[in-house]
């Protein structure tokens, strides 16, 4: 029962200091933003990695990510697929306190409209589209059979995962690549994985489907 307070204690004293983050302008937030990108220890290679090992078509590429945050996976992806991207389409709502267990659901409101802002700005190739949209709406504007890779890393939650695996899994093509992240951090989407799919596989902490 202790360890359970504790938990709880340094959860919700963690989501109240970032909630504190509120930017007057969007000056203070794109400096603000530029630093996080450049502390990051993210790991922005391993989807474009993971398409490149496995994808036989590499040509005129539709690309869907769910989840894009500061645009440090999208922009890198674009600038290591290049020519070969045809459409790059990044889905995020921009909303706070989607996942309690999420440290980046903890910020304020004001710091994910400018987070949004801060992504138009830094990825200006015309290929790319942020769609402001959860994606259980993003979804609809979607044939099936049209995109050759997406990643998955939205929401951790369990029932968000396995509901993401299973709206979009039909949105992509036979032959075609379904990633997600934080296979090892988040039980969530452990079990959702586990649940849907009996062959997916491991690189590191990214899962992935080849369809």
């Amino acid at each position: 029962m202790l360890s359970k307070f504790k938990n709880f204690l340094k959860i919700y004293l963690r989501k109240r200091n970032f909630h504190q983050i509120h930017f007057e302008s969007f000056q203070k937030s794109f400096e603000h933003f530029k630093e996080e990108d450049n502390k990051t220890t993210w790991n922005a290679e391993i989807f474009s990695k993971i398409i490149l090992d496995n994808l036989k078509n590499l040509e005129n590429l539709t690309i869907v990510e769910i989840g894009v945050a500061r645009g440090g996976t999208s922009k890198y992806t674009i600038e290591k697929l290049d020519k070969k991207i045809k459409n790059y389409f990044g889905v995020d709502p921009y909303k706070a306190n989607y996942d309690s267990n999420d440290t980046f659901s903890h910020y304020s409101q004001n710091y994910f409209d400018h987070c949004y802002a801060y992504v138009l700005n830094k990825i200006k190739d015309p290929r790319f589209r942020l769609i402001r949209l959860s994606s259980e709406k993003a979804v609809n504007l979607f044939n099936d059979n049209s995109i050759d890779a997406i990643y998955i890393d939205g929401d951790h939650k369990y029932e968000e995962v396995k509901k993401d695996i299973l709206l979009w899994r039909n949105k992509v093509k036979k032959g075609g690549i379904i990633i997600g992240d934080d296979f090892k951090d988040f039980h969530g989407v452990k079990k959702a994985v586990e649940e849907i799919f009996s062959d997916y596989k491991l690189n590191e902490n990214t899962w992935y489907v080849i369809k």
